[in-house]
């Protein structure tokens, strides 16, 4: 049984610890997949939020005055506009399209042509996009994956913000606008685009060929809008940059969950994921117990689609002494036949898999500056789970782990 073994090293910093629990990584893996890229752009937004805490004024119009209410905004909402909106525009479309497509085409055999990026509206009314060249072994599955790998490496980075920010309990506003690019990539791209050369519109019309026409354009639309409605951390983003920034010029603020007990809270949302089988939709149940965060989550494909289901459980910042955490990642599936290429051999995936995977957190420093160790683990069964790839393997990832502290909080 042959094993592929991914090794991941990360470089780290040092860090302000204080009751944050969050962790940024800069990684290295060989093959430059999707975890490589979510982990280092996802620090790329935590060394520009640290460096805007120290350096870039709230308020320019010190005196508490009318004027000062009037400028003082303003100001605030051009550094957003022309800062932050371009720069997060930039990392999250390259996210989608070379670590995404690209990626997924690389991983089947393929390989990158270009990538063109255009800047967003209004500096620009073009789309940017990547060109490809596909193997001459390549399955109708494997096209699917192609055109779902963009939004998918969005999703992956969505979670690792998602767990940074309900850890904390805080959202710093300058992942505001990444996360809501991040969690709505794949739901907003099927609700609001109708251009038929559209990532959505295309795996849909790959899906519908490999099944018959088992869905429609205005039921993936109606899962999308569910899915944005229904996620509470979309409002905080909204509420966190357009509110308490520029309005207000705070740095972040505080989010709230749903308060069950004293130690105990809860958070639940849902959302769909793109797989190479269909959609699946998926019900996230998140609870926070003291300084640990947990998600349980139960996913299933759409009626009309071949059976599927995946169940999730993941644990962060499990404590075990005063200078070792563990976070604890599982999930199993059961998945309608899958085909793809490795190389030149088709490999079919059909049926119970799972995965799982274990992270040692060894901190050196428990002060203000934590500098810290980490080591992942875990094995992978053949099948498709958001963000890994296709094929069975060992998962082994290593190195180092940071976090700055913000001084604006």
């Amino acid at each position: 049984m042959k094993i592929k073994v991914i090794i991941i090293l990360s470089l780290s910093l040092f860090s302000t610890l204080g009751k944050a629990q969050s962790r940024f990584n800069l990684v290295y893996e060989p093959q430059l997949g999707q975890h490589f890229a979510v982990e280092n752009f996802n620090t790329g937004f935590h060394l520009l939020d640290y460096a805007d805490s120290l350096l870039v004024p709230k308020k320019i119009i010190k005196t508490d005055n009318n004027f000062a209410k009037v400028i003082n905004p303003i100001f605030r909402f051009s550094k957003l506009f022309v800062g932050n909106y371009l720069i997060t525009d930039y990392a999250m479309t390259m996210s989608h399209e070379r670590f995404g497509h690209g990626y997924r085409m690389l991983e089947a055999g393929g390989y990158i042509n270009e990538i063109v990026y255009n800047p967003p509206p209004p500096f620009s009314n073009e789309f940017s996009y990547i060109s490809y060249v596909q193997p001459p072994w390549f399955t109708d599955q494997q096209r699917i994956m192609t055109l779902l790998g963009g939004s998918e490496t969005n999703l992956v980075f969505s979670d690792v913000m998602r767990k940074n920010i309900l850890l904390d309990e805080r959202f710093n506003y300058n992942f505001s606008l990444a996360y809501l690019y991040a969690s709505n990539d794949m739901p907003g791209y099927t609700a609001f685009v109708s251009n038929p050369f559209g990532d959505p519109k295309r795996y849909l019309e790959k899906i519908n060929n490999l099944y018959g026409p088992v869905l429609t354009g205005e039921k993936m639309r109606t899962y999308s809008l569910i899915a944005m409605l229904t996620d509470p951390l979309n409002f905080y983003a909204f509420k966190s940059v357009f509110y308490d920034y520029i309005i207000k010029g705070r740095h972040s603020s505080k989010i709230g969950m749903i308060k069950l007990s004293n130690r105990l809270k809860y958070l639940p949302r849902f959302r769909f994921e793109y797989t190479p089988y269909g959609p699946e939709l998926v019900y996230q149940n998140y609870f926070k117990l003291n300084s640990k965060l947990m998600l349980f989550s139960f996913s299933h494909s759409d009626p009309n689609l071949p059976n599927s289901w995946r169940v999730v459980a993941n644990i962060w910042n499990l404590k075990l002494s005063n200078q070792i955490s563990l976070n604890l990642s599982g999930q199993m599936w059961g998945q309608p036949n899958i085909e793809f290429y490795q190389n030149d051999k088709l490999i079919a995936s059909e049926g119970f898999g799972g995965q799982f995977i274990s992270t040692f957190n060894y901190d050196i420093s428990k002060e203000k500056n934590l500098f810290g160790f980490t080591l992942q683990a875990g094995y992978k069964s053949t099948g498709y789970a958001i963000g890994e790839q296709l094929n069975k393997g060992l998962i082994i990832r290593g190195g180092l782990t940071f976090k700055l502290g913000n001084k604006s909080l």
